[in-house]
Formats: C-alpha cells, sequence, structure tokens
C-alpha cells in the first residue's frame, strides 16, 4: 500500500510528501486518512471512464494515480484546500469530508463486493531492488540488480525502500581494519560484502550497531548472516535454535551460562579481527582478519546457518570487501545520519 505503509512515497513529488509529514506530526493518523482518500478520489475523477474501465489491478490504479499526482493538472495547494474544505448547509458551516460514521457505512456495504471481487485485484506487494547511490568509488559486489533484491527481502522493512551507499571498499580505501572502522564509524546500521577469492561467492553480513572495537560483543537480533550468490541464502539469528542447543545436554550451570552468553555476542570486533556469530570452540559464524586477507566461517550457535562458502570450507582468501550503508529515498539523506553530534560527550 503505498499510502500507509509508504507513506505517499511512490506517488507524490518529495516536498509534498514531506509537507504532508509536517501535518501528520501536528494531527496524527487519521489527516493521512483523508488525505489518502481525496487523492484517491481526485486521481479517479480524471482518470476517465475509458481508463476506469481497464484499471482492473490495484498496480495500474496507484500507477495511474502517480500521473496524475505529477501531472499539471495538480496543484498541492488546492488539493489541500479540497482535504480541509468546508461548506454552509442551513446556515451551519461543515466539512465537505464525510464524517466517520458515513464512511464506515460505505466500507460495511461493499464488504461483499470487494471479498467477491478479491481475485480480480493484484495488490502490489512485490519488491523491489534496493537503490543505488552512484559515487566516485565504483561499487562492484551490489551492483546486480537480483543481489539486492535479494537484500531488500530479507532486512527489515524500515530499510527495504532504500538505496545503498558506498562507504568503504578495499580496492578504493586498502585492507585495513582501522580504515574499516574509521569509514563506518558514522553508520549504525551497514551491509558487508566479501568475495571469496578465485571464485563467484560473495557472502555477507547485516550489522545493526556501529561496528567498533569491542571484543566484549554487540549487537541484537536484527543481525544476519548471508549467502548472496550463488544459491542466495539468509541466516537470521533465531531463539528457537538458542534453544535447542540446550536440548539434551548435560553440564553444570556455569556452563550453560557461558553459551548463553556467547550466543548474545552477535558481533565481536578488535584490533586483530572483525566477526559476527559465535561457534563451537571458539569459532565465528563469518569472520575476517586484521587485513581482511583471510576468512573463517563455521555452524554458529544463534543463527544456525550452514557452511557459507561451501560444505566442508571454513577457511578462504578474501577478495574485495564493500561496505555499504543505507540512504532514504524519500530525502536522499543517511538512515543513522552523517554525524551523531552527542558521540563521545557523555562517555
Amino acid at each position: 500500500d503505498p499510502i500507509m505503509k509508504r507513506f505517499f512515497v511512490p506517488l507524490l513529488k518529495r516536498k509534498h510528501v514531506m509537507r504532508i509529514m509536517d501535518i501528520f506530526t501536528g494531527e496524527g493518523a487519521h489527516a493521512i486518512f483523508r488525505i489518502g482518500t481525496t487523492l484517491c478520489c481526485l486521481s479517479h475523477a480524471h482518470l476517465g471512464e475509458s481508463i476506469r474501465e481497464r484499471c482492473d489491478n490495484a498496480a495500474t490504479f496507484w500507477e495511474g494515480v502517480r500521473r496524475f499526482a505529477h501531472s499539471k493538472h495538480f496543484d498541492f495547494e488546492i488539493f489541500l484546500s479540497q482535504v480541509y474544505m468546508t461548506k454552509k448547509i442551513l446556515g451551519f458551516t461543515r466539512p465537505v469530508f464525510p464524517r466517520p460514521e458515513f464512511v464506515s457505512r460505505i466500507i460495511s456495504e461493499n464488504e461483499v463486493w470487494a471479498e467477491n471481487n478479491l481475485t480480480n485485484i493484484s495488490i502490489h506487494e512485490e519488491k523491489k531492488p534496493l537503490g543505488l547511490v552512484e559515487g566516485d568509488v565504483p561499487m562492484t559486489l551490489a551492483k546486480d540488480s537480483l543481489e539486492r533484491l535479494s537484500l531488500a527481502k530479507w532486512l527489515p522493512p524500515s530499510l527495504q525502500s532504500t538505496k545503498l551507499d558506498l562507504i568503504y571498499s578495499t580496492s578504493h580505501h586498502g585492507r585495513s581494519l582501522e580504515m574499516f572502522y574509521r569509514c563506518c564509524s558514522s553508520s549504525r546500521h551497514t551491509i558487508t560484502l566479501m568475495e571469496v577469492l578465485g571464485t563467484d561467492i560473495v557472502i555477507g553480513m547485516y550489522a545493526t550497531h556501529t561496528w567498533k572495537v569491542n571484543p566484549d560483543g554487540y549487537g541484537d537480533g536484527g543481525c544476519f548472516l548471508f549467502r548472496l550468490k550463488p544459491n542466495a541464502e539468509c541466516f537470521r539469528f533465531k531463539v528457537g535454535a538458542v534453544v535447542a542447543s540446550f536440548g539434551g545436554e548435560g553440564g553444570d550451570d556455569e556452563n550453560r551460562a557461558t553459551r548463553v552468553q556467547d550466543m548474545g555476542q552477535l558481533m565481536i570486533s578488535s584490533e586483530s579481527f572483525i566477526s559476527m556469530g559465535v561457534g563451537e570452540g571458539g569459532a565465528s559464524g563469518l569472520r575476517l582478519n586484521e587485513d581482511l586477507t583471510r576468512g573463517s566461517t563455521s555452524k554458529s550457535l544463534g543463527f544456525d546457518n550452514d557452511e557459507l562458502v561451501g560444505p566442508g570450507i571454513e577457511v578462504f582468501d578474501v577478495g574485495l570487501v564493500e561496505v555499504y550503508r543505507f540512504i532514504r529515498d524519500v530525502d536522499n539523506k543517511p538512515v543513522d545520519g552523517d554525524v551523531d553530534p552527542w558521540k563521545g560527550l557523555f562517555e
């Protein structure tokens, strides 16, 4: 739903979306319903009878709304006046927009029709690939739209309509963890991609916290590991896998407590390595060494992942490494902001 789920972004110009955000902040959710309903009614009136007869699915209708909202026939200021228009009836000023009781009655009267015609309406839920921000540094590992489509499906909803912006590349910034940390210092949510040298395999990890030197462990259950190609697959943190790891296992309480603590260390990083996920015997779900030339992977306790590179392959040579941050589509600004003004102030 481009109105309720994506806040008019696919339909209106950016400046108009920003105005609606201001209205929403001041008036609340009912303003979105009022504005959305008016936009649909106006678009429907301008489409013409012949077009409406051929508009038999949701995707076609929303495309018509978008074209109307970007055409010379759409004036946003006049549109807002229509949203909040009032008129005098028997000496009393009343809003033109119908009262909630009237809207509820219309909805209830059309429920049977909507249910009978549901199969003829194609709800446009198809995911789109993440966008790309073209910069001075060429991007390689996320250039293919099929790979970016896989990433979009795995990411949380708030990031599925964003664009990828390359902030670190070993081909441009060099191979060192110091530079890796420096380039990632202003980004909380990042995607790290790496190619297995001499193959077409690309694997990676999604981080929910800023990469930094912290050998004690950090991050949360939103982190995940993945194989991007071939055979794209995502491995999320699973509570069930944590519980199952204790099934039928003996041992004292101290050993169990240690395993629980290990599972909570989703991201571990130091001056000599970065890793995500903890495996048996000190192994990691995915780990890179200090100069980002060697990597290792194994089954981790919380992610319950398969071998990311291939069966029986735990250690591998690393080719290109790239890190991406997320840029909002609505205003082309970083999801996490460029600079944290409070960073280090109270630490």
